[in-house]
């Protein structure tokens, strides 16, 4: 998985202030500022945050967002379906069944 350099609004340390400035001190600005993006040669390694808001995120992650997310996978199986119908229509089973031939092109369909 990718992440994205730059995370907004989040305090940054780099992993070498865990020595130079200590655990005690790395966790007071983790209370003040609910989370804490460890950075490793200016790349993002972690995400210190508080207990409490770990287990919410845990909380949030198992119940209340389990609907939306299958409402989202629900909604991107159909889209998959149709286009799969649309291949099996006619599309797929004429390019398969012919033999590939320099210099023709390839039509693309639509993006999933």
């Amino acid at each position: 998985m990718t992440l994205p350099l730059d995370l907004p609004g989040l305090e940054k340390a780099p992993a070498s202030s865990v020595k130079t400035r200590g655990w005690p001190s790395l966790m007071r600005t983790v209370r003040e500022k609910q989370a804490l993006v460890i950075t490793n040669h200016n790349h993002p390694e972690a995400v210190i945050v508080d207990i409490r808001t770990y287990q919410e995120l845990l909380a949030r992650a198992a119940g209340g967002e389990a609907e939306e997310r299958s409402d989202v996978l629900g909604r991107l199986r159909a889209e998959f379906d149709q286009a799969l119908a649309g291949l099996q229509q006619g599309g797929l089973g004429k390019v398969v069944g012919k033999p590939i031939r320099r210099g023709h092109k390839v039509a693309l369909g639509r993006p999933l």
